[in-house]
């Protein structure tokens, strides 16, 4: 509640009126964000050319009905798109709470009294309690005109708070799209890796039986069967883990989609997926727009601006009005009753003289809570430029490790051909045509892992350009 002061005199008027212009000086108006360091280039080093993708749902693109409803589904029932949703109230209600302060507060008060007094007689004549009782009742006003803008500031910092949930809720849906996709693709290359791993268990026990029969004839050692032996078990043991990582990555995405690990339904297309184009023609200044992290940052920065103001604020005068009118009655045994109805009003002013510099060390925590968020807006702009580009450089890396790795297993295969023509002509032996089907098994299996990779990076490339949500 301001302290009411005494009708100021003509000279403190000109000393009240100096002062307030003194301390305009720290008037908020005149307060303003540091500058930004970071120089936004003006095209990515590593981005293709061509029109602008449409990332809003860039997973469409893979063509993939079954992607795609694990998405749409984790998008509907993701339990941190429920707490995203709960932040943004939290911060709506807190910039009502501060909305409020620029209206009256009214209020109606009531007191009901009732007691007994013992008088002294000093006549001696006979005691008698008098019995009190009473009441009072009224409507209470009070209201503070914000002449300097500092809860309206406040009210400002409260929303841009709510525009800064608001941006991390999309980059929520943002990262469930890319979480759901990624583990799609990986249990897709787990099982083909897994298929390719039992093919080369059949070969190799294909070998072992040749090697036996030749050792059987003494054509071969014992080192011989051992050897393929030992391949064998080396392909066993990564066949749990594999396994693993399928249902590993399942359940993860039973989790995205609100579902219990224990009862995972979701549904991954035997079909393999066709990686699409890299998205072209988006230049950086749109993928900044775009990014929700840039977006909170910056709203995270409005937010520490208008706090600063408001707290400015706390140096200059403040002004209020009160009003009180109300109706009461207070009465005593054998004497009349007195009752009645009035009001009061008053105005209160107040001017901080001498705080032991708390309103100035409030200031300089809100300067650099600023100046925090200002540092914090670069390192994300910085961040946001750099996934692009190792995004970018990653796909574009793992097209070159495919087009080679594809050139080798054609020619691998073609070496299959090869050694199966000459088997025939009885210039090999079945040991050689079972080695080279285990070389293109091996390359082909190297290729697996790359596609994924591949389309890992095609995954991480949408969400670093902000795709992945409306």
């Amino acid at each position: 509640m301001p302290m009411p002061l005494p009708a100021p005199t003509t000279l403190s008027r000109h000393s009240s009126l100096l002062a307030t212009c003194l301390l305009a000086a720290c008037s908020p108006f005149s307060t303003h964000a540091p500058p930004s360091g970071v120089v936004v280039p003006s095209q990515f080093s590593q981005a293709p050319a061509g029109e602008a993708s449409d990332l809003s749902a860039w997973w469409r693109a893979w063509n993939d009905p079954a992607l795609t409803l694990a998405i749409e589904n984790a998008l509907k029932a993701n339990p941190d798109l429920r707490i995203a949703r709960d932040h943004i109230l939290q911060a709506e209600a807190t910039q009502a709470v501060a909305r409020s302060t620029l209206g009256p507060t009214l209020g109606i008060t009531g007191n009901i009294a009732g007691g007994g007094m013992d008088w002294r007689n000093p006549y001696n004549l006979p005691a008698r309690d008098a019995g009190t009782d009473g009441h009072l009742a009224g409507l209470s006003a009070t209201w503070e005109p914000d002449l300097f803008g500092g809860r309206h500031a406040e009210t400002k910092a409260a929303h841009a708070l709510v525009l800064a949930e608001q941006a991390r809720l999309h980059g929520v849906q943002m990262a469930i799209a890319a979480d759901v996709a990624t583990n799609y693709v990986q249990v897709q290359s787990l099982r083909k890796q897994l298929a390719l791993l039992e093919d080369s268990l059949v070969t190799l026990g294909r070998l072992k039986t040749y090697a036996q029969a030749r050792f059987d004839a003494g054509q071969a050692v014992l080192s011989d069967i051992q050897s393929v032996d030992e391949k064998i078990n080396t392909l066993r043991a990564r066949r749990p883990l594999l396994e693993a990582a399928v249902n590993a990555s399942l359940r993860r995405m039973a989790i995205l989609a609100g579902q219990a690990p224990e009862n995972a339904t979701v549904a991954v297309s035997v079909t393999p997926l066709a990686t699409p184009p890299a998205p072209t023609g988006d230049m950086p200044d749109t993928v900044l727009r775009r990014r929700p992290d840039v977006a909170a940052a910056e709203d995270l920065v409005s937010a520490r601006l208008y706090h600063l103001k408001s707290t400015k604020t706390d140096l200059l005068p403040r002004f209020g009005l009160q009003f009180f009118g109300g109706d009461g009655r207070l009465r005593f045994d054998g004497i009349p009753g007195l009752s009645g109805t009035g009001g009061l009003v008053a105005l209160t002013s107040y001017l901080p003289i001498f705080t032991s510099g708390r309103i100035h060390a409030r200031i300089a925590a809100a300067d650099a809570q600023l100046d925090e968020a200002v540092a914090t807006y670069d390192k994300t702009l910085l961040s946001a430029l750099a996934d692009v580009e190792n995004a970018y450089e990653a796909r574009t890396s793992e097209d070159l490790r495919i087009q080679e790795l594809s050139a080798a297993l054609k020619q691998s295969q073609a070496n299959g051909a090869a050694a199966r023509g000459l088997y025939e002509g009885g210039q090999r032996t079945l040991h050689d045509i079972l080695e080279a089907r285990l070389d293109t098994l091996s390359v082909e299996n190297t290729l697996t892992q790359a596609v994924a990779q591949q389309q890992i990076a095609t995954i991480t490339l949408s969400y670093a350009l902000g795709g992945g949500w409306h």
